[in-house]
């Protein structure tokens, strides 16, 4: 073993004198493992041969075996490689993170470890943050392809409609109008047009409803509003909620929002068949459609893998809300926000992604009492990946959604994937950093979350964002295992 060992040695001695300095050091620094390990642990061994044998028990779950020895001189090389390419964002991170107040966690993962973890555990407001929790249990739940469907239903005789006419909500939490996107400062990205279902049935010949056109929201509870929220919540910025919502809960044109929104979906539909030439003889109201009432129509959504762009892009608590109640209702046949939340933390525990502290009031993040660590936000973003239907639906730094206006200028421009979280003692930030390495593309995940007041200025929180981006900016593609490995 010894003449192995020097022959190690000869070849390292050859390279040392031929390399340049970093390669040189990083040589030496293996070949003294190499020598160092072997030794010591047959000196152990030798040691220990005389005693009895004591059995070591490791709990299974251990994972793949390794295709290389554990001290082998590629994997020596492979871990050097990789301290060396993130030294540089370690010691920027390590300034940023010596300014933060005691009401902030930060933590990044590069090249599969953690560069920062600045009170990593320690559970925060989210803010809107709390929408990738959603968006998770979502594709678990439902999966990627799932879709909504919006359902009439009604007696018919030739061209008329006896009676009423049922619009059966679906939960489809982007249902609306032509009308209303235009009006909103961050338009619907897929939304299902109501008018499409109008169409479909003046298509079919229908020209009167001798009833009233009846809007059905059976399919949820009729919880409008999260018990804890504020005035200055509800019907604001979410609500009142409901399985047959139309543009919000917004009635084009009216300054107040209907207290039922299967109520204002029947009156926009109503409006609509009107806009077609069909006379409508009743007043729009709600109900639940009687089982003999046939099927006249049908309006089906995108798969959930585009409406989380609406959900994350856009940050739509309405959107939120209402993929928590369907979330619910298909795992545990409970149309709940209660059952959602339930339903949240199973998924996250299932996924082994840490709970510690984890308190969940809503969907959306409007409610301050939600409570999430950045661990649990960055091993969630961790274990999807930018490349997932989670990962694709984030906002683009510069250029969609909530960052749009956000980081238009440096390195996180037209290249950062992020969730963004803002209430008023709260400011949030999580999602992809790529970044090019060996093998061509790698991505740096982090997770940043700012408590205390005042911070959902601009003034408190851009500087630290600006300062996060240019210290995940300072990972260096170089040096590569290879570059560390002794030339023949």
């Amino acid at each position: 073993m010894l003449s192995r060992l020097l022959q190690r040695l000869r070849a390292f001695d050859r390279h040392v004198l031929t390399a340049d300095g970093q390669r040189a050091a990083v040589s030496l620094i293996v070949a003294a493992v190499v020598v160092f390990v072997p030794l010591f642990s047959a000196w152990q061994v030798t040691l220990g041969s005389a005693g009895a044998a004591t059995p070591l028990t490791i709990q299974a779950n251990t994972g793949p075996q390794p295709t290389e020895p554990v001290f082998s001189i590629r994997r020596i090389a492979r871990t050097t490689a990789i301290e060396a390419r993130v030294a540089k964002v370690r010691t920027q991170l390590a300034t940023l993170s010596a300014k933060l107040p005691q009401t902030a966690c930060l933590v990044v993962l590069a090249e599969s470890r953690s560069i920062a973890t600045t009170r990593a555990q320690r559970a925060l407001i989210p803010a809107s943050n709390m929408k990738l929790l959603v968006a998770a249990a979502a594709l678990d739940v439902l999966g990627a392809d799932y879709r909504f469907t919006t359902l009439l239903f009604g007696n018919r005789s030739g061209a008329a409609v006896l009676g009423d006419l049922w619009l059966v909500g679906g939960g489809d939490p982007v249902l609306s109008t032509r009308a209303y996107p235009p009006t909103q400062t961050y338009p619907a990205i897929n939304p299902t047009y109501l008018e499409n279902l109008a169409d479909e049935l003046v298509a079919s010949g229908v020209t009167l409803i001798t009833g009233a056109v009846v809007g059905d929201e059976s399919r949820y509870d009729t919880e409008r509003y999260v018990p804890t929220w504020g005035d200055g919540i509800r019907s604001i910025e979410a609500g009142p909620l409901g399985a047959l919502m139309v543009d919000d809960g917004v009635l084009v044109g009216e300054p107040f929002k209907p207290a039922n929104p299967a109520t204002g979906a029947a009156t926009a539909f109503t409006r609509l068949l009107q806009a077609r030439g069909v006379t409508v003889i009743g007043a729009a109201r709600s109900g639940v459609v009687p089982p003999t009432a046939s099927t006249l129509g049908q309006l089906t959504s995108a798969p959930l893998s585009d409406i989380l762009a609406d959900l994350l892009t856009n940050s739509d608590n309405n959107v939120a809300e209402l993929l928590l109640k369907e979330i619910g209702l298909v795992n545990k046949q409970q149309a709940t926000r209660v059952a959602g939340l339930e339903t949240i933390t199973e998924v996250l525990e299932a996924r082994a992604i840490p709970v510690e502290g984890l308190v969940l009031a809503d969907g959306s993040g409007l409610d301050s009492s939600n409570q999430v660590s950045c661990q649990l936000l960055v091993t969630l973003l961790n274990t999807y990946g930018i490349n997932s239907p989670l990962g694709q639906a984030l906002a683009v730094a510069g250029a969609t959604g909530t960052l749009r206006e956000q980081l238009t200028t440096g390195p996180a421009l037209n290249r950062v994937r992020a969730k963004t979280g803002t209430l008023r003692l709260a400011k949030s930030l999580s999602g992809f950093f790529p970044v090019a390495d060996a093998s061509g593309q790698s991505v740096i995940t982090f997770a940043f979350v700012l408590n205390g007041p005042g911070i959902s200025n601009k003034t408190s929180y851009q500087p630290l964002w600006n300062e996060l981006m240019q210290s995940l900016a300072a990972f260096s593609a170089t040096p590569t295992t290879d570059d560390l490995l002794p030339r023949p």
